[in-house]
């Protein structure tokens, strides 16, 4: 019997151990990667508002801050989602947990989590915190819209790795995030891996720095 998309990355996902890094003074974060089966497998991310305190207008993956009164990081992550797009947590089948992600410039240690849903989510974005919602199909997270760092786009320069898709630049903490989520999909077969990068901020799937 065939396994499904998402029993091959649960399976690969259940089979490492994250790698969890800790920095004295970061704020502990959590995000959620939610992959949505139909059509095909389809990533949301967000387009943060301009308004909010740190990492304004960028492209991110809804999540936050994980609060005292979270129970647990994957909790914050389906929280802030929830929050932040309107997404059901009842929806979401969490997948498994990715190593966590230092931002570096805003001072947050990012725990990010896969979440899957079989059917396409009514979603109620909150004007506060975001401007757009993006459905970024997995099979165009390719290595021909991957651009290296210092790469400029628009008049403006990007100090990281980045993914341009139509028109969107999915750079930053976000950008390294994919790549880490990329490396575990080409590990369970399920896409091609990013081919290598100069970036100070890349990942590897056995959880090390490169």
């Amino acid at each position: 019997m065939t396994e499904s998309f998402d029993q091959r990355l649960a399976a690969v996902l259940e089979a490492r151990e994250p790698n969890r890094v800790q920095i004295d003074d970061a704020k502990d974060a959590a995000v959620l990667i939610p992959i949505v089966e139909q059509p095909e497998p389809t990533v949301i991310f967000t387009v943060r508002t301009d308004t909010l305190p740190s990492h304004k207008g960028q492209i991110s993956f809804p999540g936050g801050s994980i609060d005292d009164t979270d129970p647990s990081a994957v909790h914050a992550a389906l929280r802030e989602a929830e929050e932040e797009i309107g997404l059901d947590p009842a929806s979401v089948k969490v997948l498994g947990e990715l190593d966590t992600t230092p931002t570096f410039v805003s001072g947050y240690v990012v725990t990010p989590f896969v979440g899957w849903l079989s059917e396409e989510p009514q979603l109620d974005p909150n004007p506060a915190e975001v401007a757009e919602i993006l459905h970024v199909p997995l099979s165009q997270l390719v290595e021909e819209i991957r651009r290296e760092p210092g790469f400029k786009h628009e008049g403006r320069a990007f100090p990281t790795e980045a993914w341009v898709w139509n028109g969107h630049v999915i750079w930053g903490v976000t950008a390294r995030i994919v790549r880490h989520f990329l490396e575990i999909l080409a590990e369970a077969g399920l896409t091609e891996a990013p081919g290598p990068t100069s970036s100070w901020t890349g990942w590897s799937v056995t959880g090390t720095r490169t």
